[in-house]
């Protein structure tokens, strides 16, 4: 017996407009169905050329073949009805608008030490930076004290009494733990801590993995995609992030930049060299 493929109504994200999804708002359409094509072709795409596609979506390369892959890849996802698939499409414009307006605000750099990583947020405190303007994410190993006991079976943990010695972030930002798959403890301070809870829940939802839960929250935080590809590994390997957004209250940018670069932050291209 011959079975019929039921064609849904569908739209396709291009895999370089992929972060814009992090800016849909809640009540989008969700789809019923999601898979990678080469929009060349309409095919789907295999597992192995997916897995490809997924590992090096936010990294610079010169190899023509990636580059091939990212400018033909895309996302389709599918809907019950062409009203559904309509409402989607036009969420989805709104929110590519959004993420070109909320992309450059954030400043962003990566410290080798928890003590240079403080010295940055006191100095920004005494500047007048609001508390609020400033996050902090890293290894929860590099920020607290290393014979702290982590409970099981918690999403995120109350730690102001393992702060070692207080700290100075502790006192300004004050200071969360996440549980992270496949990370571990992660010490979260500022205002990215209010968003990472749900960054990481939604690794999984209308895109599935695509990436790393450190990226996943960075771009959450608008750090753009090639920096938060870039920051997930070196946090990974121990370095201290620390973000501000302009956005709030009346800060100078180039006084940020300033104090970053006094007491040894760096970039994301420049931390990978």
């Amino acid at each position: 017996m011959e079975h019929k493929v039921i064609s849904l109504p569908a739209y396709v994200i291009k895999a370089e407009e992929l972060l814009a999804i992090n800016y849909l708002p809640p009540d989008h359409p969700r789809p019923r169905h999601v898979e990678w094509i080469n929009r060349g072709t309409d095919q789907k795409m295999r597992p192995t050329t997916t897995d490809q596609l997924l590992r090096t979506l936010y990294q610079n390369t010169d190899t023509p073949s990636i580059r091939k892959l990212h400018e033909t890849a895309g996302l389709r996802v599918q809907f019950r009805t062409d009203a559904e698939r309509d409402r989607f499409a036009a969420a989805f414009a709104k929110a590519r608008e959004l993420e070109h307006v909320r992309k450059d605000h954030v400043l962003t750099a990566l410290f080798e030490s928890r003590e240079e990583a403080e010295s940055a947020i006191k100095e920004l405190d005494r500047e007048g930076v609001p508390s609020d303007a400033i996050s902090l994410l890293c290894r929860a190993s590099q920020f607290m004290d290393p014979d702290t006991n982590w409970p099981d079976g918690h999403s995120t943990v109350s730690v102001a009494s393992a702060i070692a010695g207080g700290g100075v972030a502790g006192a300004v930002l004050g200071v969360g733990i996440l549980l992270v798959p496949g990370v571990g403890p992660v010490a979260a301070a500022g205002a990215i801590a209010g968003s990472a809870l749900s960054s990481i829940a939604s690794v999984s939802g209308i895109i599935g993995a695509t990436g790393g839960a450190i990226a996943k929250m960075l771009t959450d935080h608008d750090v753009d995609g090639v920096s938060a590809a870039q920051y997930d590994t070196q946090i990974k390997r121990g370095k201290i992030f620390v973000s501000v957004d302009t956005h709030v209250g009346n800060i100078d940018p180039v006084a940020v930049s300033a104090i970053f670069e006094r007491f040894g932050g760096r970039s994301a291209a420049e931390a990978s060299n």
